[in-house]
């Protein structure tokens, strides 16, 4: 069963029929992988703890997949950071640089 990828309602099926009346949701048009309603979502914006700029929710990082060397870095430098908040990659990308550089 095809559902959608940011909202995860059933987009086939007979499900689908039933989100179709009810919330008339479909697929999109540009994006069959989505529903019409997250098509039309402007993207969430968070800003980075690090560096403060804003960035787009697809570009923020997920901490729980970062390596622990890295936030561990991050947090010496920046002790009001918090890995449950977002970062840009950016950054990260700054950290990882540094530790590659240094041969950790």
């Amino acid at each position: 069963m095809l559902k959608c990828k940011m909202c995860n309602v059933p987009l086939e099926g007979p499900l689908s029929k039933v989100a179709g009346v009810l919330f008339k949701v479909k697929p999109s048009e540009d994006n069959q992988d989505i529903c019409n309603k997250c098509a039309t979502k402007e993207p969430k914006k968070y800003k980075c703890q690090i560096c403060d700029r804003y960035i787009d929710e697809s570009a923020a990082l997920t901490h729980v997949k970062a390596e622990e060397y890295i936030l561990n870095l991050i947090k010496k430098d920046h002790p009001q950071w918090h890995k449950s908040k977002e970062t840009c990659q950016e950054c990260v990308e700054y950290y990882r640089k540094l530790i590659k550089d240094a041969e950790i």
